[in-house]
């Protein structure tokens, strides 16, 4: 049986970096998350903001997420048109695209990043230890920077950084910050900001906000008896 996440809160971080994979942790800690959540819905704001645009461009939807973790969503409201609406709508397709093929490239996991415990002891009652991301797939989705674990439930807390390669051959590599908070007893994406150079457009920046999380657990069922 392994050591669980509160075993080593109980322990007040006496176990160094080297005796436990940060990164394996966390994503098992997803993994039980997913296991038992049947649907999550949230509201997003996607906003791209460019200086050369007058005003910011902004598209509100609803965000449906599966047990499997496919996606569909629905427009709620938009104030874009023509070119910025396009931009907004390839934004969040390809979301629902990268999660139909299970891409998980971006995921924190052992395969994906090394999650390095900074030096230094944390305040007393705290839980959120510094670490030193180190992107081991360097692909468009990871970023090598660094974040703040929370140790008590192994959960990604913020991460900040530079992609470790260009988003595509439009958008170089991006300066990304990525929070996250918690929704009852459940650890979700809050805010998501990341700035790139854009070909034609310059430096745009892409903002996402969550917020109105609504989740739907499996039923639990209960072991029979012999």
């Amino acid at each position: 049986m392994g050591i669980s996440a509160s075993s080593l809160f109980l322990l007040g971080f006496t176990i160094s970096a080297a005796d436990m994979d940060l990164a394996a942790l966390v994503a098992q800690a997803e993994s039980r998350r997913d296991a038992i959540v049947h649907e999550v819905r949230s509201i997003r704001q996607y906003i791209v903001r460019n200086p050369r645009w007058p005003t910011d461009a902004t598209m509100d939807i609803r965000m449906i997420t599966a047990s499997d973790g496919s996606k569909r969503y629905e427009v709620l409201g938009t104030n874009a048109e023509g070119l910025r609406r396009t931009i907004l709508l390839r934004i969040i397709e390809g979301e629902v695209h990268a999660a139909a093929k299970k891409d998980r490239d971006g995921n924190v996991n052992p395969t994906n990043y090394e999650l390095r415990l900074a030096p230094g002891t944390p305040a007393p009652g705290e839980s959120c230890r510094k670490v030193q991301l180190v992107a081991k797939n360097r692909t468009r989705f990871t970023f090598d920077g660094h974040g703040c674990v929370d140790m008590k439930d192994m959960a990604m807390v913020r991460m900040e950084g530079l992609t470790t390669k260009s988003i595509s051959w439009l958008v170089g590599r991006a300066d990304v910050v990525q929070e996250f908070r918690k929704v009852g007893d459940l650890w979700y994406s809050s805010l998501n900001q990341s700035a790139a150079d854009v070909r034609f457009l310059g430096r745009t920046q892409l903002i996402i906000k969550y917020s109105d999380y609504s989740i739907t657990r499996k039923p639990v069922v209960a072991a029979s008896g012999n």
